[in-house]
């Protein structure tokens, strides 16, 4: 995992400002996401509804990712 963040700072340090733009603002939007989606997943464990694993969260979390760096990208072309 370190030498994926490794790699990964690596690679957007390359990038022009455009691009920086784009990836940072899909992981921003990607964050938020996931972040109100395990608000939501809290609500229905405490209420006894539905216990989400953390995969769910996982795999929600590059499912946001990917729909908000093609929102992105989209916006910026």
């Amino acid at each position: 995992m370190a030498f994926f963040i490794a790699s990964l700072a690596r690679t957007v340090q390359k990038m022009d400002e455009m691009q920086k733009r784009i990836c940072l603002e899909s992981a921003f939007i990607a964050f938020l996401l996931t972040l109100t989606l395990t608000f939501v997943f809290a609500g229905l464990d405490r209420a006894g509804v539905y216990r989400a694993t953390w995969d769910d969260v996982g795999t929600s979390m590059l499912f946001f990712w990917a729909c908000a760096y093609i929102f992105s990208s989209w916006r910026y072309r």
